[in-house]
């Protein structure tokens, strides 16, 4: 049977543990920062839609051991190649995501809220997309996927993180449309949602 090359690899288990210490360090750090300075007049949109996709994001990260786990015959062959592209692919997705934060500045919240007086962002990724940090985050698990080189923790996280990321841009966008109206809706109209010039 074959053997995923992060099995095979000090370097490789080494870099894996790395890039995934780099996202949860990078969501640590985004969660206190916004925790520091809440934004006055913001109004928190729908707490059971955040409980819902704080779940499915959980579940998102748990299937990418339990994958393997479960299914540890379904290896993604190419060796180094696709851990190396892997591994390009999930930093790509990080640094994408970590502009988006910055990008938005004081404007970036951890759960979906609106007020008024927002401006509408249209700098750094936010000239090509409407959400670049969940495109960032659909990234760095598909990189983390093929690193782990299991199809089905690839498959399985890649696809409950989409659904949980095109449920909760919904609710996002409907409340963005709400509060800041036509300037949202012009915005939007030129870019795509996730995958530029795609949806």
């Amino acid at each position: 049977m074959p053997v995923p090359y992060i099995e095979m690899s000090n370097v490789a288990r080494t870099a894996f543990f790395v890039s995934v210490g780099a996202l949860s360090a990078g969501e640590l750090l985004r969660t206190l920062l916004q925790a520091g300075r809440g934004r006055r007049g913001a109004q928190l949109v729908d707490l059971r839609a955040e409980a819902v996709f704080r779940v499915m994001f959980v579940g998102a990260i748990l299937l990418l051991p339990t994958g393997r786990a479960v299914a540890p015959a379904a290896v993604i062959g190419g060796g180094v190649w696709i851990f190396a592209l892997g591994l390009v692919i999930g930093w790509l997705g990080l640094l994408l995501r970590w502009w988006s934060f910055v990008s938005l500045g004081e404007y970036f919240t951890v759960v979906v809220k609106t007020s008024d007086d927002q401006p509408v962002v249209d700098r750094g990724p936010y000239r090509v997309l409407r959400h670049p940090s969940y495109t960032g985050l659909l990234l760095a698990f598909t990189g983390f996927g093929l690193m782990l080189g299991n199809w089905v923790s690839a498959v399985g996280s890649f696809v409950l993180l989409l659904i949980a990321l095109i449920y909760r841009l919904r609710i996002e966008e409907c409340a963005l449309s709400a509060a800041l109206g036509d300037r949202y809706r012009q915005f939007a109209a030129c870019r795509a949602r996730l995958v530029p010039y795609v949806w």
